[in-house]
């Protein structure tokens, strides 16, 4: 939930304090999700997207919404637009490495390691010093089937 706060509080730098901006939405969202209202916090955040549509952390933030939401209910759909949430965010910014630890932590969990292997070590070439890289490392071998 760290991460989730520090993108929150850099979009909030970046967006400033506007009627109709990007930002408002974007703060909306988050406190929808802190009351763990992900149906609201999904809308504000799609109002923010349709604001700013390049916007990769708030592509992130949508999925981390639908990840909650999936979380539960466990309907299929969600999951699949957390996946697609989170491939905006890294469509969107090559280098959005909060969305590739999401996306491979989301992959790792479905069985998929050599998916969420190849973006965690991508997230280790752009951070290098991430505080969970041993964890990371592990998955990492997982994923190219080293013990």
């Amino acid at each position: 939930m760290s991460r989730f706060f520090l993108v929150f509080l850099t979009l909030t730098i970046l967006w400033g304090c506007a009627g109709e901006s990007p930002e408002k939405y974007v703060q909306e969202g988050f406190v929808h999700f802190q009351k763990q209202e992900y149906d609201q916090a999904i809308a504000s955040y799609q109002k923010a997207i349709n604001l700013d549509p390049r916007a990769a952390a708030v592509y992130n933030m949508l999925g981390m919404a639908y990840r909650f939401k999936y979380n539960q209910l466990g309907t299929p759909e969600l999951r699949d637009k957390e996946i697609a949430a989170f491939n905006k965010a890294i469509e969107t910014d090559p280098k959005a490495w909060v969305a590739m630890v999401n996306l491979g932590a989301t992959y790792n969990a479905q069985g998929q390691k050599a998916k969420a292997a190849a973006l965690l070590k991508k997230v280790l070439e752009l951070h290098p010093d991430h505080p969970e890289k041993a964890q990371m490392e592990k998955i990492i071998a997982e994923g190219q089937g080293k013990p």
